[in-house]
């Protein structure tokens, strides 16, 4: 993991939408720019655990894929690499 991510474990997103508000569970560094993070988001009820693509330089989540529960979405971060 580089110095230059600001996201780990425990960190909540300030994002908006989803993402607003979500509690970063695990992640994981996909190359120098972003992290695969896997998330808690509570904004999304229906599927609140989520894997998503974190920008360093933007502090933004994109390309989300969504579950219901934590072994599926801890089985598709696992195999996610960007």
């Amino acid at each position: 993991m580089d110095n230059l991510s600001t996201i780990k474990p425990g960190i909540v997103i300030e994002g908006s939408g989803a993402s607003a508000g979500a509690t970063v569970l695990q992640h994981k560094q996909a190359d120098e720019y972003t992290d695969v993070v896997l998330c808690l988001a509570p904004n999304s009820p229906i599927h609140p655990f989520v894997v998503w693509t974190y920008t360093h330089a933007t502090g933004t989540c994109s390309r989300g894929d969504y579950f219901d529960n934590l072994q599926d979405a801890l089985n598709t971060y696992n195999h996610r690499e960007w």
